[in-house]
């Protein structure tokens, strides 16, 4: 590799949030020196990813920059989806040319669906169709769909499934023709993110698809237990803060009145340093939670979040709300949420309408549910503002922001959609401590980060 290649890389790596240090450049350049029979993808991953979850935006950095973007970049790729389970008995009707599904009828494979067994991905759709749709300004995902059902995607997967359902197909035949769709569906995607980053001429659609900063509605199952195991982490920082008293400790602060002290009992003669700490002390906290129909994309991780604080805190409280309150501080105890679920289902069924009503609920909070919080709690607001069109009632939020320690409130929304009519956001956010916008890992780092 060139040394204009080495620059990009590594200016592309630190663009995509992939954290590259002076040290570990001087490692790679070394290495590369010193082992040349290892490959120099092999020795600039290995030193350039700390994190599992780096792996993957690495790979689709190298290939846009050190591979063809508009060649067939991996093997699969080039060879085609290999998927043998329908070769022997099928024709361009489908199986046994009589056609998949239950009955007489069925659902064929069209000629392009069969071309999805054996043909390259440039094949079944140009580069320059990628680029044109990358253009189009749709949501990724939304862009990946539209790409998968011009493949005839569907229609593939379809036959596949109703033939494993009826029986034609063996076992090890499904489990291949499964990672082959999970290997078609990741070539798309990274075809799909070359074309963007060739679009755009800027690595901003690869942060984009990054795990830290991808709305946490759209993480996939992999990203979404990385995310749970990053807030697992934060909540124990949370979970403990330095109190206001003081203990001897052997670093620390230096502390002058011991010191004084002794030097006293010595004659003024200074023999040592002495430090102290500030003693930890568990927080208090009480957590409200918007479980209402707009928040049902976040809601799921804001349980999560709430479980974890409630393993990690001593004292906490836990409401769920839509138009009223609840107190759930029994059911989020552990890391199992279909117990919550069930909870938030069957309350709404029974004195919901689904629909928040922040007013009231900050009424009813200040005039019963928090009579017994300490003067010393963190109130943390997990919502979108979303009202409604009812009444505001802040001056119940101001009576509870006076009551506690601070207010701090986390919303899933861009602080662009906080002045739409029916969102309360601007008129609350002034009796609160901090007001965040949560909706990626990134973002919940950050709020840890600055808060705590």
């Amino acid at each position: 590799m060139n040394g204009w290649n080495f620059i990009k890389l590594v200016h592309a790596l630190r663009q995509v949030s992939v954290s590259i240090s002076s040290q570990d450049i001087f490692e790679v350049q070394t290495c590369l020196v010193r082992f040349p029979e290892i490959a120099e993808k092999r020795i600039m991953k290995s030193i350039f990813i700390h994190r599992p979850q780096d792996a993957a935006i690495f790979e689709t950095v190298w290939r846009i920059l050190i591979e063809d973007p508009g060649s067939s970049i991996s093997d699969h790729s080039e060879e085609g989806i290999k998927d043998p389970g329908l070769e022997e008995n099928q024709d361009s009707s489908g199986i046994g040319g009589k056609g998949v599904g239950r009955g007489s009828g069925g659902v064929s494979l069209t000629a392009k669906g069969n071309s999805l067994d054996s043909s390259p991905i440039s094949n079944l759709i140009p580069f320059s169709r990628l680029e044109e749709l990358a253009r189009s300004g749709s949501e990724f995902e939304d862009t990946v769909k539209t790409i998968l059902a011009e493949m005839d995607y569907y229609a593939w997967i379809n036959s596949y499934d109703l033939a494993y359902q009826r029986g034609a197909l063996s076992e090890e035949t499904w489990y291949m023709h499964q990672e082959s769709r999970a290997s078609l569906v990741s070539e798309i995607r990274q075809r799909l993110l070359t074309a963007q980053v060739s679009n755009e001429n800027s690595w901003e659609p690869l942060v984009r698809q990054h795990w830290l900063f991808k709305s946490l509605s759209t993480l996939t199952e992999k990203e979404k237990e990385l995310v749970k195991s990053s807030i697992r982490k934060w909540a124990r920082k949370l979970a403990v803060r330095p109190g206001s008293r003081w203990k001897n400790s052997r670093r620390g602060t230096i502390d002058i009145s011991r010191i004084v002290q002794q030097s006293v009992q010595w004659d003024g003669l200074l023999f040592q340093l002495n430090y102290r700490q500030k003693i930890p002390r568990a927080s208090e906290l009480v957590v409200l939670c918007d479980v209402s129909n707009s928040m049902a994309a976040f809601v799921e991780f804001l349980i999560y979040l709430v479980t974890c604080l409630r393993a990690r805190f001593r004292k906490i409280r836990v409401f769920f709300f839509i138009d009223s309150v609840w107190d759930v501080s029994e059911f989020v105890c552990d890391d199992d949420l279909s117990g919550v679920k069930q909870e938030i289902k069957s309350w709404g069924d029974k004195v919901s309408s689904g629909f928040s009503d922040y007013g009231e609920v900050f009424k009813e909070l200040a005039e019963h549910k928090l009579r017994d919080v300490s003067t010393r709690a963190t109130l943390v607001i997990m919502g979108d503002g979303k009202n409604n069109y009812r009444p505001a009632q802040a001056e119940y939020l101001v009576r509870i922001s006076d009551k506690v320690r601070n207010v701090f409130w986390l919303n899933p929304l861009d602080i662009e959609e906080w002045d739409e009519r029916d969102n309360m956001m601007k008129e609350y956010q002034k009796y609160c401590s901090k007001v965040y916008r949560c909706r990626s890992a990134s973002d919940l780092q950050k709020i840890v980060h600055d808060v705590f």
